[in-house]
């Protein structure tokens, strides 16, 4: 049947191995697949989160609008019963589930083997939800990028891939959902290998990549493909000196530090308080509505108030006065342990710094033109680096928010003078926390069996050449191991060499092993430290390697991009 389209498969394949590299394709694959799932997962949530609001402030209105529109008692009340809501659902998966807990997508990336459970998870992000929804001062990205990150889990379990490869694709998972929520296909990417794989390797950085472009080509149809910042002043030329830029470089980097011992504070004092989960959430948002009252704008994760700095001109009372509540708002949310994400209230933090210090230049340099709204795209920049100390997602997150190019270089110096700043006064960043007291242990000592997969394809040395080409050309599978009737490894044959069996029909019904077997690739053992692995992998070619008891049977395989990616 395969007998005059077996030669052309093998052409396409040999080509695609040859433009994607050994490998690469599978993983590629996989990568946009995650991308996909994680942007429906994305609209899936904010589908949600508009439900849930409209069940608890009767509108489905931005947040903030609500809050503007309801009287004093229902603006404290509202997010004190979803925060008790939301402390009700943890306390129900923690019965429902119990032992089990749900991991942070950075934990299971960086020191876990890929695996996120999914009932705490659930239960976790209907919590995140009723928090949001409710006005608390938290973030939605942070349950997007969770309920993304648990779909690539799931289905690299059953896809059965390697522990290596689960957990690229967990990460797959929250670029894709950082991707979504905030339109930055590129940051989203690069957020992920800076703050979770720790890595920027093409092995990396090229499937991150690709899931953040499938999850955003994805939302589009919900949000769009326009940044979601957008000012006539960003629009126009912008010339921002040296000087300042340093200058709010290192008040951000000072202020970030600062914010994240308010958070550590704020969360020990709450600590303090022995009560149950609904009543210590339910109090987090309590502080929130109560604030509140002061000014609206401390409901939700902060986005509207950061639009509204970046096309309007409030009063720096205003803005100062609403800062310092919107500081003392997250720190109420974060404190409880309220689910979600900081990063939304980071960046209208950062905005508030920038607008405030953009001011106070222009009134300090009289006949200068500077204009605070561009110190306020430049101050989310500086705060983001100060807070997760990942300047190169900063710095790519608020270019691709903007899409102003003027910004471009005063970006980089301001993110990175705040990032070191920062570090220096603290060195433990933002999340910190989502390792807990795990430390990575040296990767190098760790044995080849950790990151064994199964056998992809496996022959014995009586099949024939046609069989094994019909095979490679058909199946995702680069090589084909060569086995003996006991399973003992005799070598493999690979796509690259089944290149001599096109276009010659005599080949077909000999023997694969006698023409095209290669029996030079290395065999490592399960026992074998990984050193010995990448020893291995520099005495061939080959981008796989087989696994071999002390028999010489074959037990499994490891790929170079498994190794690579274990090694960090």
């Amino acid at each position: 049947m395969f007998r005059f389209a077996t030669p052309l498969l093998l052409r396409l394949r040999m080509r695609l191995r040859s433009a994607t590299g050994p490998g690469a394709d599978d993983t590629i694959l996989w990568a946009a697949v995650i991308g996909i799932v994680g942007g429906l997962c994305s609209a899936l949530f904010r589908g949600a989160n508009l439900v849930l609001t409209s069940v608890l402030t009767g509108s489905t209105e931005d947040l903030v609008a609500i809050a503007r529109s309801l009287g004093p008692l229902p603006r404290v009340l509202v997010p004190a019963v979803g925060g008790a809501l939301a402390g009700i659902a943890l306390a129900a998966g923690a019965r429902l589930f119990p032992g089990r807990r749900s991991e942070d997508h950075i934990e299971v990336v960086r020191v876990g083997n890929g695996t996120i459970e999914v009932g705490p998870t659930l239960a976790r992000l209907l919590s995140s939800l009723l928090s949001i929804s409710s006005g608390s001062s938290i973030g939605r990205e942070g349950g997007m990028v969770q309920l993304s990150a648990l779909a690539a889990s799931v289905l690299g379990r059953l896809g059965n891939l390697s522990t290596p490869k689960l957990r690229l694709l967990v990460a797959c998972g929250g670029a894709a959902g950082i991707a979504s929520a905030y339109n930055t296909p590129l940051a989203g990417a690069v957020f992920m290998a800076e703050i979770a794989i720790e890595s920027l390797a093409a092995e990396v950085i090229g499937p991150l990549v690709v899931a953040g472009l499938a999850a955003t080509l994805t939302i589009r149809h919900w949000i769009g493909l326009r940044p979601i910042f957008e000012s006539v002043w960003l629009d126009r030329h912008v010339a921002v000196g040296a000087l300042p830029v340093l200058a709010l470089g290192l008040l951000a980097g000072v202020l970030s530090a600062v914010f994240l011992g308010l958070l550590d504070v704020s969360k020990k004092l709450f600590s303090r308080i022995a009560v149950p989960l609904p009543v210590k959430l339910g109090l987090g948002g309590l502080v929130v509505g109560l604030v509140s009252l002061a000014d609206p704008g401390v409901w939700g994760n902060g986005h509207a108030m950061v639009d509204s700095l970046l096309h309007e001109s409030p009063p720096v009372r205003e803005v100062a006065q609403l800062l310092g509540l919107k500081v003392l708002a997250t720190a109420a949310a974060v404190g409880t342990s309220t689910v979600g994400g900081v990063f939304t209230p980071t960046l209208f933090i950062g905005a508030s710094v920038g607008w405030l210090f953009g001011d106070l230049l222009r009134h300090a340099t009289a006949g200068v033109p500077t204009e605070p709204v561009v110190f306020a795209a430049l101050g989310m920049g500086a705060f983001l680096a100060g807070t997760t100390h990942a300047p190169l997602t900063a710095i790519l997150m608020i270019f691709e928010m903007t899409l102003a190019r003027d910004l471009l270089f005063p970006l980089i110096g301001v993110a990175m003078a705040a990032r070191y700043v920062s570090a220096a006064l603290r060195p433990k960043s933002v999340y910190g926390d989502s390792l807990g007291d795990h430390r990575r242990r040296l990767a190098s000592l760790s044995p080849v069996g950790e990151i064994l997969a199964r056998p992809s394809s496996v022959v014995t040395d009586d099949v024939t050449a046609g069989v094994v080409g019909e095979l490679l050309a058909t199946s995702p599978v680069q090589v084909v191991w060569v086995v003996d009737r006991e399973g003992v490894y005799l070598g493999e044959i690979s796509l690259s060499a089944m290149k001599h069996f096109l276009g010659d029909d005599d080949l077909r019904k000999i023997k694969a092993s006698m023409v095209f077997m290669e029996d030079d690739v290395p065999a490592v053992s399960p026992d074998d430290p990984l050193t010995e692995a990448l020893a291995a992998f520099s005495r061939t070619d080959a981008d796989r390697l087989p696994v071999v008891d002390e028999h010489r049977r074959l037990v499994g395989e490891i790929t170079k991009t498994d190794l690579l990616l274990a090694l960090g």
